[in-house]
């Protein structure tokens, strides 16, 4: 059996194995895998469904908003949100996904 190369290895597995051993953002992984963060949000959404048919969980370290602080805790999407439902504005760190 030959040793898998990059060009064998889809863009889904690379994300798994690079979030297996580091917490990233999207724009992280964007620039990494030179992929657009819409397409990383896609493919994420569908890792979180594989991985827990397998048991495996996708970590979402949240999105906070800058200005206030409000904690997105409940947020199951990973996209970010547009703005704070607290105070409105706009300023929000990204959420960081994690494979466990």
């Amino acid at each position: 059996m030959e040793p898998a190369t990059p060009s064998s290895i889809t863009i889904r597995q690379q994300i798994i194995a690079l979030l297996t051993d580091e917490t990233m953002g999207a724009r992280e992984l964007s620039q990494t895998l030179h992929q657009s963060e819409k397409e990383i949000y896609a493919h994420l959404q569908h890792i979180g469904r594989s991985l827990k048919a397998e048991g495996r969980l996708l970590k979402i370290d949240p999105a906070v908003c800058l200005h206030c602080g409000f904690v997105f805790r409940q947020r199951r999407k990973p996209q970010p949100p547009g703005h704070c439902p607290n105070c409105r504005k706009t300023r929000i760190r990204r959420p960081r996904y994690h494979i466990d």
